[in-house]
């Protein structure tokens, strides 16, 4: 019920994509998540130097609907209730009647179709690589072959729909903007599929490959023909070709990316035990104000002496108090609830989210187990063990109501992308290259070895049907993410 996905992102953030099935015969769907990083010591990164805001500020998330699964086959079919369909009834609908909501629905098409596509592509190619029998591996790359011209096309057929006088400019831009980008999935898809052929199929490359590059130049040529300023140069930076590549992806993601309000969680319940803080420290000093007076009169040495202490006490107590409710609260409740919300503003869910460090007897025996240190891993942290911080987090998605709203496409889930800034844990790394010697002919001779630690990552997914454990080790040194381990996977059915 739960998919995730881990890989470097750039030299200094991983990041973590967790998808999160919507089970419909549930009113809500609930999933939790547990991550236990295990931190060396030697990095010197505790709760004392890295706070809960140290933590937020490396955790960039994005939350967004999975793209509605549709295979090469049926949307090159065209019929009945699939893409192709879908987006011709918007272009006909907006021919004939120009409102807010044909428009609406008209720029709707064309993004849904674009992230459709995206994914149909990148699952094909995906599978390709799975096959086992070269019978189903030909038979797939020839299906594509045929399939991703057909679909291509019958894009481009619906420009005469909307080819009129009282389509504006801009309306008919949007759907510039999705045949550009419909060109550069296509291209980038092929791309990858020719490398993984030269690479692990070679000896039938040329049965493939030339008709490969004929899909991707006849790409180009439509971009040349319509003039879009998006052909790759050999000799030039290609500034433009990237920065209108991550626009026009922006432009069509953005129907999956859902409106966020985050607001912190229990502000209500510490306000109210702030103010008992402070009810009981005043009613400390009143106290002493009382007896301080009936045993020595109102007014005297002893009880000015006395009302000074019991005011250095009073803000004392409602400090430590204070201190103490904190603590208490931020045990049982998270630190911010972030509540979820369509383009249109319905309420489809929450996230509930906390971070802190944790010692070793607190962490549930199964995550340690699965940690797994060796003696190794005891000198590395000088015998004191590691630096534990735990984040949470609990998903309630409204799996009733995400089903009325969305009847054009199945939602199957949402995709929860966490990318983690791991800049903060480096600063106290030794230098990233070590001088070794090794010996040979003229009597030794000096290489470099890279000077490397490890944080491992454990993460607990818990659902209403399973639980699943992850372990993941994180290679660095100085100059970011060398590179990421999946160590341990273990599902348990409930």
């Amino acid at each position: 019920m739960i998919q995730e996905n881990i890989e470097i992102h750039d030299k200094y953030q991983f990041e973590l994509k967790i998808g999160y099935k919507i089970l419909e015969e549930d009113v809500d769907t609930l999933y939790n998540i547990e991550m236990y990083f295990f931190i060396p010591t030697s990095l010197d990164v505790n709760k004392n130097n890295y706070s809960k805001s140290d933590f937020y500020n490396d955790l960039q998330t994005y939350i967004r609907f999975k793209a509605p699964t549709v295979i090469l086959r049926n949307i090159a079919t065209g019929n009945g209730d699939f893409p192709i369909q879908k987006l011709k009834n918007s272009f006909e609908q907006l021919i004939n009647h120009q409102d807010d909501e044909s428009i609406a629905k008209y720029v709707r098409q064309i993004k849904m179709f674009s992230c459709i596509i995206k994914s149909a592509l990148r699952d094909h190619v995906h599978f390709i690589s799975k096959q086992k029998s070269n019978d189903d591996f030909n038979a797939l790359v020839n299906e594509y072959i045929n399939l991703v011209p057909i679909i291509a096309t019958k894009y481009r057929e619906l420009k005469s729909i909307i080819n009129v006088p009282n389509i504006s400019s801009k309306l008919h831009s949007y759907y510039l903007f999705g045949d550009e980008y419909l060109s550069f999935m296509i291209e980038e898809s092929t791309y990858n599929l020719i490398n993984y052929i030269k690479k692990h199929h070679h000896d039938v490359a040329g049965n493939f490959t030339a008709k490969l590059y004929d899909i991707i130049q006849n790409e180009l040529n439509n971009r040349k023909s319509n003039q879009y300023p998006s052909i790759p140069k050999a000799d030039d930076d290609n500034e433009e070709l990237i920065f209108r590549k991550s626009v026009l992806k922006k432009f069509t993601s953005s129907v999956l990316y859902l409106k966020t309000t985050t607001e912190k969680e229990g502000v209500l319940l510490e306000q109210i035990l702030f103010g008992i803080a402070a009810g009981c420290s005043m009613m400390f000093a009143t106290a002493v104000a009382f007896y301080s007076q009936q045993k020595y009169g109102s007014i005297s040495t002893t009880v000015f002496i006395l009302l000074i202490i019991s005011y250095i006490f009073k803000d004392r107590i409602k400090e430590l108090l204070r201190i103490y409710f904190a603590q208490k609260i931020h045990s049982y409740l998270f630190d911010n609830k972030t509540n979820l919300f369509t383009a249109e503003k319905e309420n489809i869910g929450w996230t509930k989210e906390g971070f802190y460090f944790t010692k070793d007897y607190n962490v549930p025996k199964e995550i340690m187990q699965i940690r797994n240190r060796d003696h190794i891993t005891e000198i590395e942290n000088g015998w004191m063990g590691e630096k534990i911080a735990v984040y949470m987090e609990n998903v309630n998605l409204f799996s009733k109501k995400l089903i009325d709203i969305y009847k054009d496409y199945t939602m199957e889930g949402i995709n929860n992308i966490m990318r983690f800034d791991v800049s903060k844990f480096l600063h106290k790394m030794d230098n990233p290259k070590k001088s070794l010697y090794v010996l040979d002919e003229q009597g030794h001779r000096e290489v470099h070895g890279k000077r490397v630690y490890h944080l491992n990552l454990v993460i607990k997914y818990s659902s209403k049907h399973d639980t699943t454990y992850k372990r993941f080790r994180i290679v660095l040194n100085r100059d970011g993410i060398r590179r990421i381990e999946e160590i341990f996977s273990e599902k348990e059915a409930k």
